[in-house]
Formats: structure tokens, C-alpha cells, sequence
């Protein structure tokens, strides 16, 4: 499978930061078509931006670092050119489908997450999808985006994915060694034990 990872150092500043990027299609090449050689999103790649620009232009992206337990995965379809609304022939959709395991026998395995058609009509509405994991997922998901027509442009989609992001792990406490918590009473008996002696 092809791993695609951003080349980026990204510092962590503080407690419960983050790191994030955006893997864009434009800058990577072609997602994968491939049912059996999905394209895999690796881990810190929090939003994934792509295009559809031809019937039949088939994406399919796999998940395999995600944070366990309960999240949401966003995405966002809208026209590929979004200030031409002259265009009264604009027609492009697809279907979006999701599977928490590898496919085994085709593309078109899972569940239905989007079945949309945007015309020049409607092509002002907001396509926005959300898939809600519970607690019990397990951290792979794996999304097939496929467009099943277009014209005149096409689509840009966005996915937003805030459980790929890499989380800050906070060091470790250094234990104290076991002495060390009787320090603060011995040294107060030694300052005792001086004056006591310095009053004779």
C-alpha cells in the first residue's frame, strides 16, 4: 500500500498540542483507484483535500492510525470552480461509502455515507457529511469516494480528520528517590537540634 506522509518537523509548544497536516492530492499525485492498494493516509494528516475532476475518478483512502474511540470524520464536497454560477449545464455527484476493515472482494463494499448530485440549481447548498465513531472503534476506517458523474469543472472534497493527528505525549514524572520526602523533616530537627544548643 502507499503511505503518504508530509515532510515537515512540527514542534509540539505545549500540553495537549497536536501536530497536523494537510495531505493535498494536487501536491501528492493521484489517490489511489485501486481497491486492493488504497492509498494510506499516515498518521499526523489530520485534513485530506482532493479533487474530482473526471466521471469515474475513483478515490479510496485508508486509515490506519486513527485515535481509538469516539470522533467524527468531516467531509466537504463543493464545485471545483465556485465563483461560476453562470453555468447552467454544472453536474457532478458521487457516493461515499466507509468499512472498518480491509476490502476483500470489491470497491463497493461498506456502508453509505453520502449519495449526493450537485446541479447548477442546488450547487450553492452545503454538502457536508459526518461519520460518527463510537467507542468502540478500533482506529482503521476506510472511506471510498467514488464520482459517478461530472461536467463542466468538477469537485474539490475535503476531509477533516482530527483522530489522525499526532497527539503530545507528556513526559514522564522523574520519581523522587525514596528518601527524599523525609528530607524537609530531617533538616527541621537539625535547625532545632543548633538552637537548642546555642540557648545553653
Amino acid at each position: 500500500m502507499r503511505a503518504f506522509c508530509l515532510a515537515a518537523t512540527i514542534s509540539l509548544l505545549s500540553a495537549g498540542a497536536s501536530a497536523a497536516a494537510t495531505l493535498n492530492e494536487g501536491t501528492f499525485g493521484e489517490f489511489s483507484a485501486d481497491w486492493t492498494n488504497p492509498t494510506v493516509v499516515a498518521e499526523g494528516n489530520d485534513s485530506i483535500s482532493g479533487t474530482w475532476g473526471w466521471q469515474n475518478d475513483h478515490d479510496i483512502l485508508a486509515f490506519t492510525s486513527l485515535r481509538k474511540g469516539a470522533q467524527t470524520v468531516t467531509l466537504s464536497f463543493a464545485p471545483k470552480v465556485s465563483g461560476d454560477t453562470s453555468n447552467n449545464s454544472f453536474s457532478s455527484g458521487g457516493r461515499v461509502l466507509y468499512k472498518f476493515s480491509p476490502l476483500q472482494y470489491s470497491a463497493w463494499e461498506g456502508t453509505d455515507l453520502a449519495n449526493f448530485s450537485m446541479e447548477h440549481w442546488n450547487r450553492g447548498q452545503d454538502f457536508t457529511y459526518t461519520l460518527t465513531l463510537g467507542d468502540d472503534f478500533d482506529g482503521a476506517l476506510y472511506l471510498m469516494l467514488f464520482n459517478t458523474h461530472t461536467s463542466h469543472g468538477g469537485l474539490t472534497y475535503n476531509i477533516a480528520v482530527p483522530g489522525n493527528a499526532v497527539a503530545e505525549t507528556q513526559p514522564a514524572p522523574v520519581p523522587l528517590p525514596a528518601g527524599a520526602a523525609l528530607l524537609p523533616a530531617g533538616l527541621a530537627a537539625l535547625a532545632f537540634l543548633r538552637r537548642r544548643r546555642k540557648a545553653r
